[in-house]
């Protein structure tokens, strides 16, 4: 949102302060009719035996649009050695005024201990906006705002929380303006992105809301951190504004006390394995074996440190190929990390393949969990001790399988010179093929002597179609005839401003299009325009799909915008019958 959050205590004017307890709400004298402003409340406990028992009460918000909200929760340690702890909550709402006139905003109510604590009531002035603030040429901006949620806001170094940026307007047609977002840097937190794809549009007293990107932030310092606002823009450029989100302050905490000797940097719940990836195979001295360790669970996955192997002199090893498979979920990032070392045994007999000792701290149950030493033990042979080990069958088939594949023999001539040897000839199985081979020959005379004397009437040959181009030619002809009449009628009802029978009119001209081509489900029909018309053909074609959805939840429809869409379905789709 544009406006931050003003932390500075003397702007509020009415505090009322109960022993412990401090509750006070920033007062608004003057506000403008559809000019959005920030109300912010404070709640400060102090007493280690002090409990809030209710949440914030706000009072009847009837006469304003709530726009957003906002809340940060800190701890203040004031006196580690008596215990004395400070909770401190700003509680922050965009309020919108709806109409004219004197309204009195009553008082924040809360419950501490039994005892109700409340703020004194005030009056807002609300007076009638400018009339040039209302007209059609305001700033985009104006009516559109981005809001940092994040729900865990108390972590420890290096654990996971998630962010949601979220947008906040009237107008639906704002919500597909937005672009290019871009998550800043800083040198005590970590921002990974998870997702831009935007998610349904909710609505709420006259508002509506929608998620645009989704984040990890992993904190790498503790102490209290400023997430910087994530920034985007509106329009395309060269006239693109530049809208950004809230600051969201994180409470970083220490790590508790005993920590392992070997502990790195890994929080959350983890399960670390070592396995031979062919085990199948006996380890043989000086051939490679593929040997991995794997973590899976929840956690820091993007700044986790890996076990490494041990160095020995009973083998060598080179360096892992990893992989990662993670995906953001409520409760944090979950998923495997997985590293595939090369290792070349130097000796025969048992060879132990060791790793670094793996420990992480799980912030669930607040204690370290000491994986220790994760190894594995091969048993290595010599060639001449694994041919030995073989039993006699063994050996002919690996005799056999050699000369086969060294000596240029077909397998078929192999297969006919196995000829069983037999006694005496089955003259039953002899005479039921020769009484066979009758029968068919039989039949075939038959049919070959009325096939010669019945007369046909001469049919032109059709020539199958063997090319790739003449498949193609085909498909454009039955696009072109499909796609000139769901243009025209297309046409037709944007003409008679019929939109809603237009938007169902494209989606049969899309699955038409799709039965055409030979694909059904969508993920298939972008990846066949990713094939045939490259990768920018193919994100315009997501562009539109995503315009033609916002346009069927739109409150109302403009001209210049329907023919703008319509352009564009005319210009892919002809693209795509070529």
């Amino acid at each position: 949102m544009k406006n931050r959050i003003p932390y500075i205590l003397f702007l509020f004017s009415a505090v009322l302060t109960y022993g412990q307890v401090t509750l006070a709400i920033s007062e608004v004298k003057e506000q403008k009719v559809n000019q959005p402003f920030n109300l912010t409340v404070l709640l400060e406990i102090a007493g280690e035996n002090m409990e809030q028992e209710t949440p914030l009460r706000m009072p009847d918000t009837s006469k304003f649009d709530i726009i957003g909200t906002a809340s940060e929760q800190n701890t203040v340690v004031l006196d580690p050695k008596k215990g004395n702890v400070l909770n401190q909550l700003v509680y922050q709402m965009v309020l919108n005024p709806k109409q004219a006139g004197k309204f009195k905003f009553g008082s924040v109510l809360v419950t501490v201990n039994g005892k109700i604590y409340k703020t004194e009531p005030f009056e807002i002035n609300v007076r009638e906006g400018d009339k040039k603030s209302s007209v059609a040429t305001a700033n985009i901006s104006d009516d559109l705002y981005l809001n940092m949620e994040i729900k865990d806001k108390t972590v420890y170094k290096n654990e996971p929380t998630i962010a949601v940026l979220r947008a906040y307007s009237r107008d639906y047609d704002n919500f597909r303006k937005v672009n290019n977002i871009q998550y800043p840097q800083h040198r005590n937190i970590r921002i990974k992105p998870v997702s831009f794809a935007k998610s349904e549009i909710e609505s709420h007293s006259g508002i509506a809301s929608q998620i645009i990107a989704v984040f990890m932030i992993f904190p790498s310092e503790t102490g209290n951190i400023e997430v910087p606002p994530i920034s985007a823009s509106l329009g395309r450029a060269p006239k693109a504004e530049k809208i950004s989100s809230n600051k969201v302050r994180l409470n970083v905490q220490k790590l508790p006390e005993g920590m392992p000797v070997h502990f790195k940097n890994a929080v959350g719940n983890f399960d670390i394995t070592v396995a031979n990836k062919n085990p199948a195979e006996i380890p043989q001295i000086e051939k490679p074996v593929n040997i991995a360790v794997e973590i899976s669970g929840s956690g820091n996955f993007g700044t986790l440190h890996l076990p490494k192997i041990l160095n020995s002199d009973d083998y060598v090893f080179f360096a892992p190929k990893i992989s990662t498979k993670t995906s953001a979920r409520k409760d944090g990032l979950i998923g495997n990390l997985v590293a595939e070392y090369v290792v070349i045994p130097k000796k025969t007999g048992p060879v132990t393949v060791r790793f670094e000792d793996f420990a992480y701290f799980n912030p669930e149950e607040k204690n370290y969990v000491d994986e220790g030493s994760k190894f594995i033990v091969l048993d290595v042979k010599t060639p001449e001790q694994i041919a030995d080990a073989k039993s006699t069958l063994e050996r002919v088939n690996d005799y056999t399988n050699n000369v086969l594949e060294t000596v240029n023999t077909p397998v078929l001539q192999t297969h006919n010179l196995k000829v069983k040897d037999k006694s005496s000839i089955n003259w039953k199985i002899v005479f039921g093929n020769l009484a066979l081979m009758g029968a068919l020959l039989s039949l075939f005379l038959v049919v070959r002597k009325k096939m010669t004397s019945r007369t046909l009437k001469p049919v032109m040959e059709l020539k199958p179609i063997t090319t790739i181009a003449e498949t193609e030619e085909i498909l454009r002809t039955q696009l072109s005839v499909q796609f000139d009449d769901s243009i025209e009628y297309l046409k037709k009802l944007a003409e008679n401003k019929d939109y809603s029978k237009l938007l169902s009119a494209y989606d049969e001209l899309h699955r038409d299009t799709k039965e055409i081509i030979g694909v059904n489900t969508e993920s298939d029909f972008k990846k066949f325009l990713e094939k045939h018309k490259g990768q920018r053909f193919a994100d315009d074609y997501r562009a539109l799909s995503e315009q033609i959805q916002m346009e069927k939840y739109a409150p109302f429809h403009t001209d210049e915008h329907i023919d703008e869409l319509l352009k564009s379905v005319i210009r892919l789709y002809s693209q795509i019958r070529q």
